[in-house]
């Protein structure tokens, strides 16, 4: 019931992932570990004013499980969408949940340093009372660096799902929508790819600020993205 609802699909999909493979339970097992370990990471508050350092921690805590959390839909929906459990996909599918075993973590510092610079929260003050040196000005462009890769394998990783699954489209038997859907998806990869390449040649060119700010292409994107699908779908009525 709670998989329907959360995987609601239009009337031209259909379901062919009707059920929980090997390769599933163990990419939801490694998703909920890596959320558990960013839960055990947070100390339990022993005073008020640790509770309250606890709290101000929310939203960079919030803001990498939502992350984790949207690359688990995605590769839920694509099970789910596709049912595929062939050598290929088991491979891709392992390499992203390494992936996302090994950023959890720094995923958190990052959020945590730009929510520093976007709020004036001190999410580091046990640190600096140590004397202890967070991040300096020549390490800003290897941390932009360091997820600007990762960001970008991750989206590759998708696009060569996406693109199995379209080479067996005669196979599945994709309906008119479903392969228009899937190009997509395919296209909403690449372009995040490319996202993810142009910070790498920004942060290469010792300019972090800039490698930086291609990330805010990516709502602008998605929009673009979402109009141009929707404008496709009206397209293929037409077609009926």
């Amino acid at each position: 019931m709670l998989r329907k609802k959360i995987f609601q699909q239009h009337e031209s999909q259909t379901t062919r992932g009707t059920e929980l493979y090997r390769i599933e339970a163990l990419s939801d097992a490694v998703f909920a570990f890596s959320v558990s370990l960013l839960i055990m990471s947070l100390e339990v508050p022993k005073t008020f004013e640790e509770l309250n350092a606890s709290i101000l921690h929310f939203l960079p805590f919030a803001a990498t499980v939502s992350l984790v959390f949207f690359f688990w839909y995605l590769q839920n929906a694509y099970f789910r969408n596709y049912g595929l459990n062939d050598g290929k996909v088991i491979f891709l599918n392992l390499s992203l949940l390494v992936l996302i075993l090994f950023y959890a973590f720094p995923l958190k510092f990052l959020f945590s340093v730009l929510l520093s610079w976007l709020t004036g929260i001190d999410y580091f003050h046990e640190e600096s009372l140590l004397g202890k040196t967070v991040l300096t000005e020549e390490e800003f462009p290897q941390l932009i660096l360091f997820f600007s890769i990762g960001y970008a394998v991750i989206w590759f990783i998708f696009y060569l799902l996406y693109r199995h699954a379209y080479v067996k489209r005669s196979a599945l038997k994709f309906s008119m929508y479903e392969i228009k859907y899937l190009q997509s998806q395919k296209q909403d990869a690449m372009v995040q790819v490319a996202i993810g390449l142009l910070s790498i040649l920004f942060a290469f060119s010792d300019l972090p600020v800039w490698s930086g700010f291609c990330f805010l292409l990516i709502p602008v994107w998605l929009l673009v993205h979402h109009y141009l699908f929707r404008r496709t779908v009206k397209r293929i009525a037409l077609l009926k």
